[in-house]
């Protein structure tokens, strides 16, 4: 019996447990040790660093800002985080105990290989990190690490984004056990990853309903924010992409600590909120304040927040609507927050009567020339769609 046709978009984000899984099996070996030992990720060539360097666009960007806390928190270097096209706009103060690593889904986009092209002349050392490993990125770095999202479908990135940041948080766990960080500390984290493949799947299935009616809701008006703070911060951003690249939804995503620095002026009946606020004693009464000012003001919220012992309730009680999910290993919190982000797109793009996996928001689509076969990177016609058959 033939059910519903699903959106190749929507498919990719159900895909995106299976590829979390796939990545902790090609990186996490046996005793949680990470098989990422080649060079230029061997101990003795990541004992140099002293610093690390981040450049991506689009949504690798958002993937990129996530990596930074983790490298600043588990490997205690500092870290830049830049967008490609503005890597050639300044001073680049990079060298040879530098790590710049440049993210991409194609590594065929032209600032991402000026930005590591610039990187490379700096002495820098550079690596890779794309789902297309004979692409011109990988080529031009001294080493690469491939993201492993399999063939992707739509050219709003969905399941790589997801694979970058996995594989761009693995990739600090490496430069903290080459620093000699952590101890015991660092494997238990990376014990607990193991879940983290099964806790995306639940809250695909716990968020789905409750993102229907948000999605119904929003439809009511023409703008709208999306707010949290610190690592979830990154998921703002991306969501608000999709929610423009998509739906084409005028949406903003703020830090909730900034949103009472100025753009509080626009709150108020017409304006819908998202607030990310998974319980957090650094955050709570910044969340709290700040759904107290918007409910007096008559903007309509939505939480989105854990279930369990972590449950917000007192934000609940604040809320219009919310979305409650599975708890996750804290750290992870981030891939976790962006499931119902990444649904509301998708619903609300297809409530408007839009082509989810044709949005056309990508300036530089045409640039790209990736190769058919399975694995690769080619965005296939709008109208091919796969059918789930009972």
């Amino acid at each position: 019996m033939e059910q519903e046709i699903f959106p190749l978009f929507l498919r990719e984000i159900k895909e995106q447990p299976r590829v979390l899984a796939n990545t902790l099996a090609q990186y996490l070996g046996p005793g949680y040790h990470l098989k990422m030992i080649r060079p230029p990720l061997d101990d003795i060539s990541l004992k140099k660093i002293n610093k690390v360097y981040l450049t991506a666009s689009g949504t690798s960007f958002h993937a990129a800002l996530t990596a930074r806390y983790f490298i600043e928190e588990l490997a205690e270097l500092p870290t830049v985080v830049e967008q490609a096209s503005e890597c050639g706009q300044h001073q680049l103060l990079v060298d040879n105990s530098t790590l710049a690593i440049t993210v991409s889904q194609s590594g065929r986009s032209k600032g991402t290989l000026e930005a590591m092209e610039l990187a490379e002349k700096k002495g820098a050392l550079t690596l890779a990190l794309v789902n297309e490993p004979d692409s011109p990125l990988a080529a031009l770095a001294r080493g690469r690490v491939t993201t492993l999202a399999g063939r992707v479908l739509t050219p709003s990135s969905i399941k790589a984004f997801t694979s970058q940041t996995l594989v761009l948080a693995l990739l600090a766990f490496r430069l903290a056990q080459a620093a000699g960080l952590g101890g015991q500390g660092l494997r238990d984290e990376l014990q607990s990853l193991e879940r983290l493949p099964e806790t995306v799947r639940r809250a695909l299935n716990a968020s789905e309903e409750s993102v229907g009616e948000v999605a119904l809701d929003l439809l009511k008006y023409d703008r709208l924010f999306i707010l949290a703070s610190g690592d979830l911060l990154p998921m703002v951003y991306e969501g608000a992409l999709k929610m423009k690249e998509v739906a084409r939804h005028f949406t903003e995503g703020s830090s909730a600590g900034e949103f009472g620095h100025g753009p509080l002026a626009i709150a108020g009946p017409r304006t819908p909120v998202i607030l990310l606020s998974f319980n957090d004693r650094r955050n709570d009464a910044v969340h709290r304040d700040l759904a107290q000012e918007l409910k007096k003001r008559g903007s309509p919220l939505v939480i989105v927040t854990e279930d369990g012992p972590r449950r917000n309730e007192a934000l609940l009680t604040l809320a219009d609507r919310f979305i409650l999910l599975p708890q996750a290993p804290p750290r992870f919190r981030p891939l976790v927050a962006l499931i119902p982000l990444q649904l509301l797109a998708c619903r609300v793009g297809q409530l408007k009567g839009l082509d989810v996996d044709d949005p056309g928001g990508n300036l530089y689509r045409a640039a790209y020339s990736p190769p058919e076969e399975e694995g690769s990177l080619d965005f296939p016609d709008s109208k091919d769609r796969r059918r789930l058959v009972s």
